[in-house]
């Protein structure tokens, strides 16, 4: 019985993931994250300089320390920066059930594999996407976590 135990603790453990900040004012756990898709949108360019890698984890799998600044960036989005020194972490639509974590914040992304390309068509001029990925105009019929887009 106990051998059990320690054995879904381990699986817990495993699909844990941590990150941090620059600075390490915030940092996160995220439980059970989607793989990692690269957006093209604008808005994504607008608030990084670049497209961007991100997962997807649901609120209830979150936990959040520190001072994180929600910023509006539409009527239906928001994103979330560390206060001290500005890293940008999170994106949040409330119409969806997860957050997406920008790749980049996290210590150790193992595990999780590049699933696509979104929002192509709002990518930059000055680069051109050279893997073989799957590229979509906007989301996939399937969503990027597998909810389904209506």
């Amino acid at each position: 019985m106990d051998a059990v135990v320690v054995e879904a603790e381990a699986a817990d453990v495993a699909n844990t993931y941590k990150g941090q900040c620059l600075c390490g004012a915030v940092s996160f756990e995220a439980i059970d994250l989607s793989d990692i898709w690269y957006c093209h949108c604008k808005q994504c360019q607008k608030l990084t300089g670049h497209y961007i890698a991100a997962a997807g984890v649901t609120r209830e799998n979150l936990t959040i320390h520190g001072d994180v600044n929600w910023l509006p960036i539409s009527d239906r989005s928001k994103s979330g920066h560390c206060r001290a020194c500005g890293s940008y972490m999170f994106w949040d639509e409330a119409a969806r059930d997860t957050v997406s974590i920008l790749a980049g914040s996290l210590n150790d992304a193992a595990g999780l594999e590049v699933k696509g390309h979104i929002f192509i068509e709002e990518k930059g001029s000055y680069y051109e996407i050279t893997d073989d990925l799957p590229q979509y105009k906007g989301f996939p019929s399937q969503g990027t976590r597998g909810e389904g887009i209506q």
